[in-house]
């Protein structure tokens, strides 16, 4: 078992997946007429269980930045117009990011360490999921939903975002159980996070910034989430986690 090497700005030795394209966080969607964007996004699931998993942990992550630009837009309206139809949905936004976690992390732990963790050291010795620049803002506009909110009300996202800390340390205890963060391993974990490590994370995990419009990227969304979800029918990790995506699909 070998590590794929990285090849160039938008693409990767096994991954076939095509690019993300999003806008900055806080950057609206550009209007368009009725569905404009109909070119078919094509997402395949290689049957080898190796190169499944490395797909999966680059789909699962695409899943995420949809979801992460979702739970930003929702927790958002909610600090400014508290409503419990909303609470409700973004709760299930959170379930939907640990669901998004399971399936990235679905791997055995010699897989991550053989060929996945190679080929983000490969990139870059520091890779971090710190880098992340959809997922930054998320904790504070959380902390400012819960307040505007209050206790009651909040409840759900409450139970929701923990149970989603808690996947995420899951994940974390079971692939790297003993040894420190590549951002640690490098001696960076003090630094502030820089643009261009976000352009970095952004560029590894096939994503690239632009103006898009909404049938555009509600058509990315839809395939990203049709190909997860018809892998975990095919290859299930529990009956939870692809009852989870069904109904936060649905509510979209």
């Amino acid at each position: 078992m070998s590590a794929p090497a990285f090849v160039s700005d938008w693409g990767h030795a096994w991954v076939d997946l095509p690019v993300l394209r999003l806008p900055m966080p806080e950057t609206d969607l550009i209007p368009c007429a009725d569905r404009c964007f109909q070119a078919t996004i094509v997402i395949r699931t290689p049957d080898d269980a190796v190169e499944r998993a490395v797909h999966r942990w680059f789909l699962g992550h695409h899943g995420a930045f949809l979801v992460w630009r979702f739970l930003s837009d929702s927790l958002d309206r909610l600090i400014r117009e508290p409503d419990s139809q909303l609470v409700r949905l973004t709760a299930l936004g959170y379930d939907a990011y640990s669901v998004m976690l399971a399936y990235s992390g679905s791997c055995s732990r010699e897989v991550y360490e053989d060929v996945i963790r190679p080929m983000m050291v490969t990139f870059d010795p520091a890779f971090s999921g710190r880098w992340a620049r959809d997922y930054e803002p998320l904790p504070a506009l959380l902390r400012r939903a819960r307040t505007a909110l209050g206790p009651v009300a909040a409840e759900p996202i409450s139970v929701a975002s923990k149970a989603n800390l808690m996947a995420h340390m899951e994940v974390m205890r079971r692939l790297v159980p003993d040894g420190p963060s590549l951002l640690r391993e490098a001696g960076r974990v003090r630094e502030e996070t820089t643009d261009a490590e976000r352009d970095r994370f952004d560029e590894f995990f096939l994503v690239s910034r632009e103006n898009v419009c909404v049938s555009r990227y509600h058509a990315h969304r839809t395939a990203v989430l049709s190909a997860i979800g018809h892998d975990l029918a095919k290859h299930p990790l529990s009956p939870a986690c692809g009852e989870t995506l069904r109904t936060f699909t649905t509510h979209l």
